[in-house]
């Protein structure tokens, strides 16, 4: 197959790329050249900016893509344009997408009232009623305008397309600019004698994915002709609780300390993340399990080691971490609890 992939050049998209390439497929990659990832030798580049997209449309119609795959597409105009450029050129367009649109996500981060949301959730669980989770506190136009509600509309509805809609979860591994795992990571590198843990955010559970596995999945759907306008979740079958996942980690490490929960009321804000943990958001990934064969290529554990190797060797510039307040936390709640 000839493939184009929009964006691609951090996290997950090299990962998907090499899978492409090492698998026999012709790939052309569409980015601005600000990102320096090394992409095998034979993927072919096309510089430019995805919201000046349908300028490059006679270039794309030269390359003749079979699929295109669009990493990156964050907004309703965004899908607008891909849809546009893409009209007569190609059919099989497959997006990137998240899974933000349900409504679950909604109550986590309090742009939704009401219930509380049944879990695991399938495909057709209940999306967002609100439009544009980040205008509050977004920085960006674009980021403003973020929305994968609008995204999927447009490509599962534009004539001439059959659309493929992946709803990816929370992606951890080597190269994730959001260093998930860092701020447990640090303290037991460090031998810290505890990690500290809001009651609240210790039993909340979230559906993640490990980075490769991720870029599997989302190849799976590229090459597979039964993908064609469907929509499909992607995660791992489990779900762990923040502290089930913590102590992963410490075995991973291999560090003695103490995981310690204490009541929200206790702690700052920073510890609960700020989140409605009431609402667990968690996913089935059955469909394309069965639909498409999807598994996992990397194991868990093996996920784990290497993102911790990335993550303790790649540090975030800022982390927010502040042993001196935690120590006195510590120092509060053991005299609070002494006879």
């Amino acid at each position: 197959m000839r493939v184009l992939v929009i964006g691609g050049t951090s996290f997950m998209g090299p990962e998907v790329i090499k899978r492409l390439f090492n698998l026999g497929h012709e790939v052309t990659v569409f980015h601005r050249g600000q990102t320096r990832t090394e992409l095998p030798a034979g993927v072919h580049e096309m510089l430019g900016d995805r919201n000046d997209l349908s300028s490059f449309r006679s270039k794309i119609q030269e390359l003749k893509p079979d699929a295109v795959l669009d990493m990156i597409c964050l907004t309703e105009r965004q899908a607008k344009t891909l849809v546009q450029t893409l009209d007569s050129i190609v059919n099989r367009v497959i997006v990137a997408s998240s899974q933000d649109v349900y409504r679950a996500f909604g109550l986590v981060n309090g742009t939704e009232k009401g219930a509380i949301e049944p879990v695991p959730i399938d495909e057709n669980g209940v999306l967002r009623h609100n439009l544009y989770p980040h205008r509050e506190f977004a920085k960006t136009e674009e980021r403003r305008n973020y929305d994968k509600i609008l995204v999927e509309r447009v490509v599962m509805n534009a004539p001439g397309i059959e659309g493929t809609i992946i709803r990816l979860p929370a992606v951890y591994g080597p190269n994730d600019k959001q260093h998930r795992w860092y701020s447990f990571l640090k303290p037991m590198s460090d031998q810290r004698p505890y990690i500290l843990l809001s009651e609240s955010l210790a039993g909340w559970r979230w559906t993640r994915g490990y980075v490769e596995n991720m870029a599997e999945g989302i190849v799976q759907a590229v090459l597979n002709d039964q993908a064609k306008g469907k929509i499909y979740n992607l995660g791992e079958n489990e779900a762990f609780t923040m502290k089930e996942w913590v102590k992963k980690l410490a075995t991973s490490l291999q560090w003695k300390g103490k995981i310690v929960v204490l009541p929200d009321s206790k702690l700052t804000e920073t510890y609960s993340w700020g989140i409605n943990a009431e609402q667990d958001v968690i996913f089935t990934s059955d469909k394309i399990r069965s639909e498409l064969g999807f598994t996992e290529t990397v194991s868990l554990e093996d996920g784990l080691k290497r993102t911790i190797d990335w993550e303790l060797k790649n540090p975030p510039e800022t982390h927010g971490l502040d042993y001196e307040a935690e120590d006195e936390i510590m120092r509060l709640h053991h005299a609070k609890t002494q006879p």
